[in-house]
């Protein structure tokens, strides 16, 4: 009679593809960010003032 534990290891190829898929996701959300944050930076107008001196 094989007794198995209810609490096994994950498998090690479950782990990697976790692992992988969380990387994945963050990095884009990094890229998304980034997007999001450069065409606001380019929307915005740059008003340069002259130096009275």
């Amino acid at each position: 009679m094989n007794r198995h534990h209810s609490h096994r290891k994950p498998d090690f190829f479950a782990v990697i593809l976790v692992l992988v898929m969380i990387g994945f996701g963050l990095t884009l959300a990094v890229q998304v960010s980034a997007v999001g944050h450069h065409q606001v930076v380019d929307s915005e107008e740059i008003k340069v003032m002259p130096n009275a001196g």
